[in-house]
């Protein structure tokens, strides 16, 4: 008999997957094996993380959870079992994650199976939505948007709202292609416009892509090549200079709310902020650099630090209307409504033709520009006036914090003609 030790070359840690929760939160058990190499397995049982020991890495001897002892002796099993199994794999073996994953599917799926404990896709969404809603409400290195979260759960309103009308009895062994066309026809019967599928279509993916990584889902027939988002270009306006100015001259004071989404719109279009940053700036973000006002931004969705001059017309709203003040913080959607009728007071009325894809038909209408602006529409404006002023590049961008040129030059909204216009302006057509 072979008595010789063999290493696994690994270390299992269990720990929580959302210790900031107030609800209950999945266990999930961590394989570290090599240099960068970890595999994320759902245990299938939940607990408080206040009842979570993590330094013993165990539920906490608490009087009220009847199964405490049931769970700490799951747990010891599990590593004890996937231990010894790929203590006799080879090395090659024991680097590929998925002969690691089946064995953790075999040994805890299996050991399971009397106590009903199963991780259904709509189990894991909503799991997987509330952690990324703590993410968005607590401090760490990477937060979303509200905006980001509740786009999660219509993706999931409507994939429940599918699965109850087709009665389809959506699972994570069910999602395929032939899934795939029936949503996308589902969708379409329901009037929802490209980019909408398109965008729930996305989410999905990016929920089976952590439902993978954590070892729920094992069906990968999402990544067929048919399986994708589908989009149609959007229309994005921006707002030229004379445009800007005629807003900013449009006289409001009768209308105080639309005055005040004026004037945000504004400070969003003079610095080049998402909305997310320049609603509500305060006092403590202008800072003095060589007897130079400036704006000190920490980008909400990226994180980085940015320093932008206060621009003499946001100076003159200040002075003018909030007693050398800045302008209170207004809700999203109320910047977007009255926005929208100071363009239409400020006559921003040229006619903007709209093709869009709803319900599986084309459409195609004509509206008024102001009807399109949006608070968005700001830091648009801003990127592509800022280019066409001959601004050079990388100054923008180094207010606007894009990362690359590629995706900077996505951003900005010129036509051909004011390209070319631009483009006359080189050295290269002055001789």
């Amino acid at each position: 008999m072979n008595k010789a030790i063999k290493s696994t070359s690994g270390t299992i840690k269990y720990r929580l997957k959302d210790v900031n929760s107030d609800k209950e939160t999945s266990i999930i058990l961590d394989y570290n094996f090599g240099r960068n190499n970890r595999i994320k397995f759902s245990t299938g049982y939940k607990v408080l993380p206040k009842n979570w020991d993590k330094t013993n890495q165990r539920i906490r001897a608490v009087s009220y959870i009847e199964n405490r002892e049931k769970v700490n002796s799951d747990l010891r099993l599990y590593s004890f079992e996937f231990l010894s199994v790929i203590s006799y794999l080879t090395e090659n073996e024991k680097q590929d994650r998925e002969i690691l994953k089946t064995i953790l599917e075999k040994i805890i799926r299996g050991t399971n199976e009397d106590t009903n404990i199963k991780n259904t896709f709509f189990d894991f969404a909503d799991d997987f939505i509330e952690r990324k809603e703590n993410q968005a409400k607590n401090i760490g290195a990477v937060k979303l948007s509200p905006i980001t979260v509740r786009s999660y759960k219509q993706t999931i309103n409507r994939l429940r709202e599918f699965d109850k009308k087709l009665n389809y009895k959506l699972d994570f062994e069910s999602i395929d292609l032939k899934f795939y066309y029936a949503f996308l026809k589902y969708m379409e019967e329901n009037k929802y416009a490209v980019n909408t599928i398109g965008k729930h279509v996305k989410n999905l993916i990016t929920i089976l892509n952590r439902a993978t990584e954590d070892g729920v889902n094992f069906n990968l027939k999402y990544k067929h090549r048919e399986f994708k988002p589908v989009s149609e270009e959007a229309v994005s306006i921006y707002l030229t200079k004379s445009e800007i100015k005629a807003l900013y001259d449009a006289d409001l004071s009768k209308t105080k709310d639309w005055e005040l989404a004026r004037d945000i719109f504004l400070f969003g279009y003079y610095t080049g902020q998402r909305v997310s940053d320049y609603n509500g700036i305060s006092s403590s973000q202008i800072k003095m650099f060589d007897d130079k006002q400036v704006f000190e931004f920490k980008q909400k969705k990226t994180g980085k630090k940015l320093f932008v001059p206060v621009h003499p017309k946001l100076q003159e709203i200040m002075n003018k209307r909030y007693n050398g003040k800045l302008p209170k913080k207004l809700n999203e959607p109320d910047i977007n409504e009255y926005i929208k009728e100071a363009g239409r007071i400020a006559k921003i009325n040229e006619p903007i033709i709209i093709c869009r894809t709803i319900g599986g038909k084309e459409e195609v209408k004509e509206e008024a520009k102001y009807s399109l602006i949006v608070s968005h529409t700001a830091r648009r404006s801003f990127c592509t006036n800022a280019y066409l002023s001959k601004m050079p590049t990388i100054d923008i961008m180094a207010i606007s914090g894009h990362s690359t040129e590629r995706e900077f030059y996505k951003y900005i909204k010129i036509t051909p003609q004011e390209r070319a216009v631009k483009i006359a302006d080189s050295a290269f057509f002055k001789n």
